[in-house]
């Protein structure tokens, strides 16, 4: 027996409802991304003298909305945590925030080294949280939507 026409628009609407989701995620993880490669670029390319004029500028408009940004790519990776590039920024989102715990608690490097370290490590983050978004809207999205229509 055929499919009834509501259930193919109640699962054609589920498709589409769960692709936006995806892309609120990816969206999401890329404006933090962008916001730690740009803090990362400015801890450590500015001048100690002009770190206030910079710090001014990035921590103003750009970082108002980030808190409510981090907390919805978070609760939509929670949401769609079988999306594999959603579950690698949700994990290495822990890992940063435990890095920098450790990092913060402990001082355990010479002078100067846990900085180095720090900055390293917010941007290989930074790196992660803006790749892996733009592999999604370049690849992953089409792949997603091919194997919803297909069933697969």
């Amino acid at each position: 027996m055929p499919e009834q026409p509501d259930e193919v628009a109640f699962q054609a609407r589920e498709r589409a409802k769960s692709l936006r989701r995806l892309d609120v995620a990816y969206g999401c993880y890329a404006y933090v991304g962008l916001f730690t490669l740009a803090l990362m670029a400015l801890l450590t390319l500015a001048s100690k003298e002009n770190l206030e004029g910079y710090a001014m500028g990035l921590g103003g408009l750009p970082a108002l909305p980030l808190p409510i940004v981090l907390v919805t790519a978070i609760v939509q990776s929670a949401r769609l945590r079988r999306n594999r590039g959603l579950a690698v920024l949700g994990l290495s989102t822990l890992v940063l925030v435990g890095v920098f715990a450790v990092v913060g608690i402990t001082d355990c490097c010479e002078e100067g080294a846990s900085e180095y370290a720090s900055y390293a490590v917010l941007g290989l983050y930074g790196a992660v949280a803006t790749l892996v978004p733009a592999w999604w809207f370049a690849k992953g999205r089409r792949r997603y939507r091919e194997t919803a229509l297909t069933g697969a």
